[in-house]
This record gives C-alpha cells, structure tokens and sequence, in this order.
C-alpha cells in the first residue's frame, strides 16, 4: 500500500484538515463535511455518493449510511473550496474572510434536507439550533447562501424549505424547468440553462438529422419526468414520432431491477433506432449492461446529466451500445485549478473516509488506462492530475461561476474598493439574494449573469463519444445557441439512417402509417393545397386567390368569371328584351290610334299607358343581371324590377275590381263596392308600399357587389343582395298582389265574352305565381355558385312580363286590328244585354242619354254610372215588369247609362 501511495503526488492532506464535525453534534462519516471557518459562510450540497443504503428497511430515524463513491463529484467540491480559497487570497474582498460548509446528499433527497437543516442553524449559535420565528425577516441563519446541488429532485425540495428564509441556492446542475418559476422558487438560481432549452435543442438536432421516429426513456423523477414531457411536446411540433416512452425508477431495489429489464425488453422490439434517454448515469450503466448483454446496438442520444459520464463510458463493451450523441453545458477552463492539484500532497495515514475512497478509486483507476489519455509513459500509475484531465465536467465549471457570482454580489452589497469592505458580517439572506438578481462578471466566453428566471443560459456542446485507443472520448461536434434556437455542426456525425422506405415527392405528404408505427406513408395533396419539397410534413394550403389540382406542386391563379354580354345566353336574353320592347311600341301606336273604340276602353283605358310603362322598367331591370357586377346595378335591378312590377299589378287589381263592380247585380253590395272603387289612391298605395319596402332595403343592407372564391378554380363576380329579408319581401308583396288579383279575376270570371278580361288575368296572375315559385325552388337550389344565377331571375322577369303582354295587350291588339268589324259600341251592348238575359236581369231603356264630348260610352261606362242605375230588384213581379217597360223600345241607351267606366 506504501508502494502504492508513493507515486501518487497530489495530497488529500488539505482535505482531511477541513474535514471535521460541524457544531456541537456528531456528524456520521458517510454524510460527509467539509467545514473551513469565515467571516461570511457559504453552503456546499454535492452527491459524493450515489445512494443511501437500506432506504427501504429504515424503521427509525437514525444516521444515514452512504455508498458508491463518486469520484467526478470530489472534483466538484475541490472546485469550490479552490474558488474560495483563490478570493481570500486575493484583494477582491479586503477584510473579508470566505468560509464554507460543504455536506454529501448521497444523490437522496433525505440526506440533502438533512443537510439543509444545518445549513439554517443560527449564526453564532454554538448548539446548531434551528428557531422557529414568526417574521424571518431578521433571521440571520448560519449560511448565507447555497452551492447545489446537482440533481433537480434534490434541488426543488432544497429550494423549496430555503425559499422561506429566502437565502440565495445557486445550483451547478439542475435544469428541471420548474425550477424556473420565481412564485415557487423565488431564491433559486443556476449556471446552466433550464432543460426547456436542452429538450427543444434535441427536437432540432432530430429534425436536422431527418430522424422521425425516435423513443425515449426518463428517470422517474422530477427531472426525467419533466424532460421527457418537454421533449415530447417540442418532439410534436416539428412532426417527430415518440415510438416508444417509458419511466425508470431511481430507487435501488428489485423493482427497479424488473423495471429496466422490461424497458430492454421494449428496447429489442422498437422499430426506432434513435433513443432519447434523460437518465441518470447510475440506471443508465444498468440498462446499457443489459442491452450489451443482447447485443442491441442503437443511436443514442444523451441528456446533460450523462452525456459525458466517466463511470458510463467506463462499461465493458460500451461501443457495442452503438453510437452515442450528448448535450452537455457550455463550460471553461478554471484559473489555474489543474496546477492547485499538482502541488497538493496527501499522507497514506490520512484516515478521513473521503479520502480513502478517493485512494481506493485510484487504485481501481491502475488496472485500466484513463479514459482520457492512455499511459504513454509506461508508468503503472497514473498521477492525479489526469484525472483532472479526465473529468473536464462543465458542472465543475458551473461551481466556480456560483462561488463568483456570489463573491461578487457581497462585493458589491459591502460596497468594497481595493483596500476595505463595510465589515457588517451579521446581515439577513435575503440582502445578498437582492444583489445576486443583478451581479454581472466577465469571463473567458463572454459575460456571466442571471436572466430574469434566475438561470445562466449560455448554450450547450454536443458531443459525440467516440472510442480511440480502447477509451472513450468525448469530441465536440457542434454546438446549440439557445437564444437563436440554432445548432451548429462543427465536423460530420458521419450518422446515417433510414426513418422509411420511401421518399414522398412534391405534392404529396407524409402521413402516419396505420401499418408501421412512427412510419409514414405518402399521400398526395387534396385540391386547393401543394407541397414543393420532397418528404413534406404537411401540404399548405393555396391562397384564396388561387387553386391546385389534387397532387400539385404549385397553385395556379383563379380565373374571374362573370356573365359577359357576347356569351350566347346574354345574347338570347337581350334578343328577348328587344323584341318585348318592339311588341310595346306596337301596341302603344295601335292603343294610340284607336283610343276612342270599346275595345281600347275594356283593356284600361289610361291604365294601358301606366302598364306598358312599367313593363318597360321591367324590361330595363332585366339588363342590369348581364354583365360585369357594380356597385350602382346591384343597387338598381332589384328595385327598379320590384317597384315597376308592383305597379304594373296595381293596375291589374284596379281592372279586376272593376269587373266584380260591373257585374254585381246585389244593390248593397254594387253600392259597396262603388265606393271602394278608387283607381288612383289604390295605385298609389299599393305601389307605395313597394317604394317603403325597397328604400329601407337600399338604406339598410343594400345589394353590392362581391367576389365569391367558394368554387375550387374561379372567382365569381356576383351581386350580394344584402338583406335577403327585404328581397323576399320585395317578391312576396308582388306574389300576395298577384294572388289578389288572381282571386278577383276569377270570381268575375262569368262576364260576357266580349268583356271576360278576367279570363286573361286570372290565366296571367297564375303563370306569374308558377313563374316565381318555380324561381324560389330554383335559386335556392342553384345558390350563389354559380355564375348563371342571375340568369335565373332575368327569365322569370321576362316570362312575367310577356305573360301580361300576351294575356293582356295582345289580345285587344288582335280585335282592334283584325276584328275591327266587333270593335264597335252596339256589338258590345248587345252582348252584354244577351248576358244579363241569361242571368234572368232586366235593364231599363233609357231614351234620353247625354254624352259627354262627344264620345262613345261603352257597357262599363254605363254599369258604373250612378245616375242611370235601373236594375230590376228580383223580388218585383215579372208582370209589373213587363208593363213599366212596355212600349219602350230596349235600345242600347239604358246600358250604357248603366255601364259608365271609370
């Protein structure tokens, strides 16, 4: 053992020295203290060893019992006690004296809460004692301020009891990201960034590599747990497949054991090559034993908390695990802390249990060349300063910072210049926490400070472990900025593999495969989506301007579609105005000419005039629907047609009342009916009406013009009608007119021949109906997608008017053209006499009858006329009939004394 130890030339001598019971009570062995006596104290919480034994039999609460050294975490507190002791030494805090009190947590959340308790013992307090106040605002605890510790289950418990003091922890290591949230956390900081940052990072190295189906295991604590929900969030936004996830217990025992054979198990059957793993090095080292074991070779990529573990890359046969990629934290060089340990020395009779372990792992280290550098020399023994070579940890490099920022922070609360400091050592936690937000300090890669959730996020290193002369090397191969979210290569991974089969071309997109779990399949693009790359995750939809056919790789403009005036059916329907109008135009020269006959008088009379002049606006409206859309023939067609027709039917229901009138031979009802006979007023209420209906439309939601983009490859330049409210209305007030009419025309519908314009009405008003009903149906149908709509409505506007054309006009035209041997007075009266015969009613002769200009005065004329009524109660005796128009001769005098028209 002498032999042994003589070579070895760095001392632990300095350790032992500080290594010593810390207050009034005893201190085991296995929780283990380093103490050096300051001015100000400063906590150290390191996992020196990996677990506490017999957790699970533990029936009372006594000591703590600790095993599995580990060596990487010794390096950890020499990098903190050399921090102190380079600020002491040096002029930064003149007058001021730097301690420190430094406990192993054995990787276990009980021992690091047995620790803490002590680190909130009162200061100057010779028992150690912890007291209980109601306002901690002055409580002034031994420690204050904590470096650690390195896992993030430990750490959030610790935050968690010094959060109530609010005495600053500054972690080297934890990155759990709830550590993050200052409601819960208020007191905590770290020099490494928060796994948010690192779970994103390796979503962007997955894409970058064009890995798509990836697993992934965790520890079953807070930090595997949280890193692996982070992970597969960011895994879902970039379109990558998790195959497989599973959780391992950190608890040493047999379900933990049974748990990690079964995650191997899995591991043997995944289809992915690629495994995530944020496991600690301790359940790592036993799955990958296993797995080695199988000779199961996978592409592994490694969290911060093993990335570059020693005692991992140290497994026998570890390349046969396949290849490993790491995110590691950015890290530095320590001041000359490789040459603090080559002057250091220890003594084979130092009896302290950390050093022995520290001996013992030496003596483990001689039996195999460092995983760093290979004894070259030949000498059996390798000095200890190749194990600081060995162990480059970034997290030892984050101790330093912690030390530095606090250093820092008292600096500037003490108000310190080169030669003194205000010595004011008995000062509450909270004071330092305040200037800890805000320390700012140079180092070798930049400036170091906290952001706003307490975290130092300068980046991560990824590295590749790569096996060279029978030991691991851990080689940088790129880096992760996490501000740019950006990942820089630096040399090739020289990893390749396939996620798939198949390449999806352009126009096509990859879906999951319903065959092949985290596989995909290629479908192609629906219409009116593209893609341009091959292997699109998704395909993007055209602009609503443009379209694509089914597979695309790129989409084409719409084309912009309206009914133009050269298409056909424009042309037809033009062709249908034009003559309409010639028809008029004949017939207001004909009605012109012949005004004075019975014939012209029985159609209207001055109505004839108001008629076609609203057909002719009707007309009109018709040519509004062809044609490119604006805003002002939106506005017009659609009043200009309603209001128009309204009047044209008002006439007509003028006509047909006049019908019942003329041939109601009741004495109480014709007087009735006599007085509601008022052509004007009924025309221009009626028709007024419309106006009301039509204004309040324009000036609430008027028709405008529109671009409708509902069909898959053009644009339809359409008329919105605005209030589709006030467009019914507008049709239903002129269908509930025609109704009106329909039902007076057909009750008059008995009148002599020579005068049965009811006939015709009620044959127009009823292909008026059909005409509109037929209309609703089809617009409903047909919608607003279809650029012949319009057309729709332009045809029933034009069978409307050329139905009162031809059962209203064209007729009379024919007798006054053709027939103009009937067209006279005497033919019209013989007739009606013949009818009132029929119907067993008697008209007086009247000798004398006064004409009025001059002009004939037809059957109506005289039926109306209230000066000449000589209808015949029914209930008189035929005989006195008989006898009071005896001798008079039944010329045509007494009917039209009986029949004046309006």
């Amino acid at each position: 053992m002498t032999m042994f130890l003589t070579p070895i030339v760095l001392t632990v001598s300095f350790w032992a020295s500080l290594i010593y019971p810390v207050g009034s009570c005893h201190i085991p062995d296995d929780i283990v203290a380093a103490r050096a006596p300051g001015d100000i104290i400063i906590g150290g919480l390191f996992p020196v060893h990996r677990l506490v034994e017999n957790l699970t039999h533990r029936t009372q609460p006594g000591p703590l019992h600790c095993s599995g050294f580990d060596p990487s975490i010794f390096l950890h507190v020499q990098a903190m006690i050399y921090t102190i002791e380079q600020i002491n030494n040096s002029t930064f805090l003149p007058g001021i004296t730097l301690g420190y009190e430094i406990y192993d947590s054995c990787s276990d959340v009980i021992a690091a809460i047995q620790a803490t308790e002590r680190f909130l013992s009162k200061f100057n307090s010779s028992d150690s004692r912890i007291e209980v106040h109601c306002n901690y605002t002055n409580y002034n605890p031994n420690v204050k301020a904590v470096v650690g510790g390195l896992y993030s289950e430990i750490s959030i418990v610790v935050a968690r009891l010094l959060n109530l003091y609010l005495i600053p922890q500054i972690s080297y290591g934890s990155s759990a990201e709830t550590l993050s949230d200052k409601t819960k956390f208020a007191s905590f900081f770290r020099t490494v960034p928060n796994d948010n940052h690192q779970t994103n990072g390796i979503a962007q190295l997955m894409e970058h590599l064009n890995w798509k189906r990836v697993a992934a295991i965790a520890s079953d604590d807070a930090y595997g747990r949280a890193g692996l929900k982070s992970f597969a969030s960011h895994a879902a936004r970039l379109n990558i497949c998790v195959d497989f996830h599973e959780l391992i217990p950190i608890f040493k025992d047999e379900y933990q054991n049974a748990k990690i054979n079964a995650t191997a198990e899995m591991i043997v059957k995944l289809n992915a090559q690629v495994i995530i793993a944020f496991v600690r090095s301790s359940e790592i080292i036993k799955l990958f034993t296993t797995l080695i074991q199988r000779n199961i070779s996978k592409i592994w990529i490694a969290s911060d908390i093993w990335s570059n573990s020693v005692q991992v890359a140290s497994i026998k046969d570890i390349e046969k695990i396949g290849t490993i990629l790491g995110f590691t934290f950015k890290g530095g060089t320590i001041p000359n802390f490789k040459d603090y340990f080559k002057k250091l020395q220890f003594y084979p009779s130092d009896s302290n249990k950390i050093i022995k372990e520290s001996i013992s792992f030496i003596n483990r280290r001689n039996a195999k060349p460092s995983c760093k550098n290979s004894n070259s020399q030949g000498n059996k023994y390798p000095k200890y300063y190749q194990i600081v070579e060995m162990f480059k940890e970034p997290s030892i490099y984050g101790v330093y910072l912690a030390i530095k920022a606090i250093a820092y922070a008292l600096q500037k609360m003490f108000n310190c210049t080169q030669e003194n400091c205000n010595q004011n050592f008995n000062f509450p936690p909270w004071q330092l926490l305040n200037e800890l937000k805000n320390v700012k300090f140079k180092t070798e890669d930049g400036q170091f400070e906290f952001d706003s959730s307490g975290d130092f996020s300068n980046g991560y290193n990824i590295i590749k472990w790569k096996m060279e002369n029978d030991s691991i090397q851990f080689v940088n191969v790129g880096t992760y900025n996490v501000m740019k979210q950006i990942i820089n290569f630096s040399r090739d991974l020289e990893v390749q593999i396939s996620n798939c089969p198949q390449t999806c071309r352009p126009g096509h997109k990859k879906t999951v495969s319903t065959k092949r779990l985290c596989c995909f399949e290629c479908n192609p693009c629906p219409a009116g989506f593209y893609s341009e790359k091959n292997n699109s995750n998704e395909c993007l939809e055209c602009s609503e301007d443009y379209w694509s056919k089914a597979g695309s790789t790129k989409c084409q403009h719409k084309s912009v579609e309206f009914l133009q005036w050269k298409q056909a059916l424009s042309v037809v329907l033009i062709l249908f105005v034009i003559l309409a109008v010639l028809i008029i135009c004949v017939i207001l020269i004909l009605f012109t000419k012949y005004w004075r006959t019975p014939a012209v008088k029985a159609a209207g009379g001055w109505m004839c005039y108001i008629m076609l002049f609203s057909l002719v606006l009707g007309l009109i409206s018709v040519v509004f629907f062809l044609g490119k859309p604006f805003d002002y023939t939106c506005k017009i067609r659609q009043p200009l047609f309603g209001i128009s027709f309204t009047l044209c039917v008002s006439c007509i229901l003028v006509k047909s009342f006049r019908i019942i009138l003329a041939f109601t031979f009741n004495p109480n009802t014709h007087k009735k009916l006599k007085y509601l006979y008022k052509p004007v007023p009924v025309i221009i209420v009626t028709t007024g009406i419309q106006v009301v209906i039509c204004s309040m439309w324009l000036s609430l939601k008027a028709p405008k013009p529109v671009r409708n983009r509902n069909l898959p490859q053009m644009i339809l330049l359409l008329c919105d009608e605005g209030s589709y409210v006030a467009f019914v209305a507008m049709l239903g007030y002129i269908a509930f007119l025609a109704f009106v009419c329909f039902i007076l025309a057909f009750k008059g519908r008995k009148a002599p021949e020579m005068f049965n314009e009811a006939k015709f009405i009620t044959f127009s008003m009823l292909v008026y109906l059909i005409v509109w009903v037929s209309f609703g149906a089809t617009y409903v149908n047909v919608g607003a997608n279809n650029k012949y709509y319009p057309v729709i409505e332009a045809i029933a506007i034009l069978a409307s008017i050329y139905s009162i054309l031809c059962c209203h006009f064209i007729p009379t035209c024919y007798v006054v053209y053709f027939k103009k041997e009937s067209n006279v007075e005497s033919n019209y009266l013989t007739h009606a006499r013949e009818h009132f015969k029929q119907k067993g009613q008697f008209v007086c002769p009247v000798t004398n009858i006064k004409r009025h200009s001059g002009q004939p005065v037809s059957l109506i004329q005289v039926m109306t006329d209230p000066e000449f009524e000589c209808q015949v109660n029914q209930q008189f005796n035929e005989t006195n009939q008989n006898k009071n128009c005896q001798n008079q001769t039944l010329d045509t005098t007494c009917l039209r004394k009986r029949h004046k028209s309006v």
